[in-house]
């Protein structure tokens, strides 16, 4: 019995354990900020944040390679890692969905070990001597559209050292290609936007009179104009002819050495008793923006058709201020 223990003993002793003597660290993390976001554009603003990380053995320990496993878990605002969202800083209560990605051309998304289904950047060091290893990894952002919900304002989100981290796995005689549960080095971060007052132009058609005999009257015609706005952004629309006129009364010219001028009005509502619609702060249209395309009619009205028989023309510039 005696014997049998002591072999025991001896077995033990001449069996090493694997070192953990490994520091690991990360630098340069940066917050990611996105700037300013147009929440009408088809293409999302992109940011990107650079860190570096460098592991080092201890004298004596045994290690042949680490692998090393970088971990960006869920959004603290959404919960999840698919999708990720920043809130508004403020009221009222909106977000402004973006995401995480390992490549620069966003078709690989940034997960973590602890987030079942996602994939994350996995780097396998090895360790022969006491000189330390470095290296960079680059997070890259984008905002996801269409987000024509988003109102103006800051937004922000969070990864603590809870969900921003490094696990690092120990090999004897190679670097594993799993992933280990001891924590190496934690990386909390912000991504931060702002998203940005914005109107588009998005349609704009021209008026055209039917032909017309010279003792006509009140001749009517009408188009329509498409304005988009970001969410909750108040804009108004101004009508002004060539002419400069801000009450939305204009002339349009003939050609060649026809110098008649015929006049008409713009309104936003039909008939020769219409309602104006110029330039002024008292007769533009005014509406809220919604993030997507409100149209409006335009009419125009011409008193009278007794001039030089001809083709008469006017241009109307459209202005849109928010």
């Amino acid at each position: 019995m005696r014997l049998r223990h002591l072999l025991l003993i001896a077995a033990v002793l001449f069996c090493p354990a694997i070192s953990h003597a490994v520091t690991c660290s990360v630098s340069n993390v940066q917050p990611i900020n996105l700037g300013s976001v147009n929440p009408l554009s088809a293409t999302g603003a992109t940011s990107s944040m650079t860190f570096n990380y460098t592991c080092t053995k201890e004298l004596g320990d045994t290690l042949a390679g680490i692998n090393l496993c970088f971990n960006i878990g869920a959004s603290a605002v959404s919960g999840q890692v698919t999708p990720r969202n920043m809130s508004l800083s403020g009221t009222p209560a909106r977000t402004l969905t973006y995401q995480l990605y390992q490549d620069a051309g966003h078709t690989k998304v940034w997960g973590s070990q602890y987030q079942s289904g996602t994939t994350f950047p996995m780097v396998q060091l090895n360790l022969l001597n006491l000189t330390p290893v470095t290296g960079s990894l680059t997070v890259s952002a984008q905002i996801v559209t269409p987000q024509t919900s988003a109102v103006p304002g800051s937004y922000q989100d969070n990864y603590t050292a809870a969900t921003a981290l490094v696990t690092l796995n120990p090999g004897l005689l190679f670097p594993p290609t799993t992933c280990g549960d001891t924590v190496a080095a934690r990386l909390p971060f912000t991504v931060s936007a702002t998203v940005s007052k914005q109107c588009n132009i998005t349609s704009a058609t021209d008026i055209s009179f039917a032909p017309t005999i010279a003792t006509a009257r009140n001749l009517t015609a009408s188009s329509t104009v498409g304005v988009a706005c970001s969410n909750n952004t108040p804009y108004t629309i101004g009508l002004q002819p060539s002419n400069g006129n801000t009450a939305g009364s204009g002339v349009m010219a003939g050609t060649g050495s026809n110098t008649d001028k015929v006049p008409y009005q713009l309104s936003s509502t039909p008939g020769p008793s219409g309602t104006v619609w110029g330039n002024s702060s008292l007769n533009t249209v005014a509406g809220n923006g919604t993030g997507t395309t409100a149209t409006y009619p335009v009419y125009a009205t011409v008193p009278s058709a007794n001039y030089t028989p001809d083709n008469y023309a006017d241009t109307v510039t459209l202005a849109v201020t928010y």
